[in-house]
């Protein structure tokens, strides 16, 4: 009789070490993958940060003033993306910084502003069906998915044909 109790206890306290055993084993599961999907989120948010967002694709013409157009449709951009950085990305642009109006673009593709004449940039209006100047600076505008844009190079303000 008293072996059959000692027998019981040892039964007993093998499953409770047992069950403890197991209860460890789940607690260091969940902390490692805690731990594991903590990581993985910062550095899906680390790589989103520097990516910047979404993909968008914008439409981008350059009209050199001379009968001369180029068009660059379905450009891949970023979320965030400034119609400066669109520019920089299809086309070869100079440009100066001033530190009250901002970015000036002196010439794209090698056609420079001289005399009276210069670079201004229009966004469609699928509203009305007509170019419409942007009178924020480029490098301050930020482009929205499928706009499109018009570089046209001229002497005054008027809408490209």
């Amino acid at each position: 009789m008293l072996y059959l109790m000692l027998s019981e206890v040892k039964i007993l306290a093998f499953l409770r070490n047992k069950w403890a055993i197991i209860s460890m084993l789940f607690a260091l599961w969940a902390l490692t993958a805690s731990f594991l999907a903590g990581y993985y989120w910062l550095q899906y948010t680390d790589i989103r940060n520097r990516i910047g967002g979404a993909m968008i694709y914008v439409n981008v013409g350059i009209d050199y003033g001379n009968n001369t157009r180029a068009w660059h449709n379905d450009t891949k951009a970023i979320t965030g993306a400034t119609l400066f950085d669109i520019t920089k990305q299809v086309a070869n642009v100079t440009y100066d910084v001033d530190p009250v109006f901002g970015t000036e673009i002196i010439s794209i593709d090698g056609v420079s502003k001289q005399g009276s004449f210069g670079w201004t940039y229009w966004i469609w209006n699928s509203t009305s069906q007509s170019w419409s100047i942007l009178w924020e600076n480029a490098d301050n505008y930020l482009v929205a998915n499928r706009e499109t844009f018009m570089w046209y190079y001229q002497s005054g303000f008027n809408p490209p044909p």
